[in-house]
């Protein structure tokens, strides 16, 4: 299933339900996606230092293999149990390769994106995979190699340790610590460990004073009501509603959508757009809030055979 919609932006609600997705989980999905691009886009400014560090390291990756490439071919004839050489033999190969990966692509496998489209040929799919499956293989195997090497040259042995050791910190860094810090990070976010980090995208500080509160009713707040109903659980934080936490309520249309206040607000630090379908709360709070009520009142009120005659209310601060 695709994250993100064709325009670049996190899908909305409405988009994964199109989708096949069910409300509650469309919800789920919608939210997590946008707090992810609200997250990556509230550390934006840190991404020259990473992209620096990356640089960095590929730098510091060449010099090591060179320095491996020396010492291979000045034990090349060494005697060894396992063929360290031609492992750093083949390291060196598989940098060449990624290092001229699109000119490969385009002069010996003849396919350009502008000329021939964004579906490449079988030829360029395999030769991409068949890249990134040695990459991925090399430390692996020269790790086993390296463990069942009894005897072998202490040099060669030296040699595809440091550079095993500079591969794996390459990875680390490059692949491992973004994805486990997005997610960390979303994790402590839901469960209002953190707040959001402010960024220039945030939604003025009175924002959440305007928005309207609801009264919570559990026949309100309902996944099988149906419409005029809202989730049983907030879309941020996924924890059910209930009377103890203040509710606010986005008068987005079609469809408004309930939120935990404290939720709402601490999403409002970094956008200010509805999590669920980004429309931009600043236009709807600052507009007649009776016409947004009269507007939207289809999917306010529910009928008193659903709710046992309750209806919304507003929450006095």
């Amino acid at each position: 299933m695709s994250r993100s919609s064709a325009g670049g932006h996190p899908p909305s609600q409405e988009e994964l339900v199109e989708q096949g997705v069910s409300v509650p989980e469309a919800g789920r999905l919608a939210v997590q996606a946008s707090l992810r691009a609200a997250l990556e886009a509230s550390f934006e400014r840190w991404g020259a230092l990473w992209l620096c560090a990356l640089a960095a390291l590929v730098l510091g990756m060449l010099c090591v293999a060179v320095w491996a490439d020396r010492v291979c071919e000045a034990h090349r004839d060494d005697r060894c149990d396992q063929p360290l050489a031609l492992m750093l033999r083949l390291l060196s190969l598989i940098l060449v390769v990624l290092t001229f990966q699109q000119a490969i692509i385009r002069n010996l496998l003849c396919y350009s994106m502008s000329r021939d489209g964004p579906v490449a040929p079988c030829r360029v799919v395999c030769f991409r995979r068949s890249s990134m499956l040695a990459t991925v293989l090399w430390p692996i195997v020269g790790y086993w190699m390296l463990s069942h090497a009894h005897n072998c040259s202490t040099e060669l042995k030296t040699a595809v340790r440091v550079i095993t050791g500079y591969y794996m910190i390459v990875a680390l860094v490059v692949l491992v610590v973004p994805g486990c810090f997005i997610g960390v990070m979303l994790f402590l976010i839901r469960h209002r460990l953190i707040r959001m980090p402010r960024s220039r995208h945030a939604a003025p500080d009175d924002l959440i004073t305007k928005l309207p509160k609801l009264k919570y009713d559990p026949g309100l707040f309902n996944d099988r009501c149906g419409p005029g109903c809202y989730p049983s659980e907030c879309p941020i934080c996924l924890d059910a509603f209930g009377p103890d936490r203040q509710i606010t309520r986005t008068p987005c249309q079609p469809n408004s959508h309930a939120f935990h206040t404290d939720c709402l607000r601490g999403w409002l630090q970094c956008a200010r757009t509805c999590p669920l379908c980004r429309t931009d709360l600043t236009d709807l709070a600052d507009s007649d809030p009776e016409d947004q009520s009269g507007s939207s009142s289809g999917s306010e009120s529910i009928s008193d055979s659903e709710t046992g005659g309750s209806s919304e209310e507003d929450y006095s601060r």
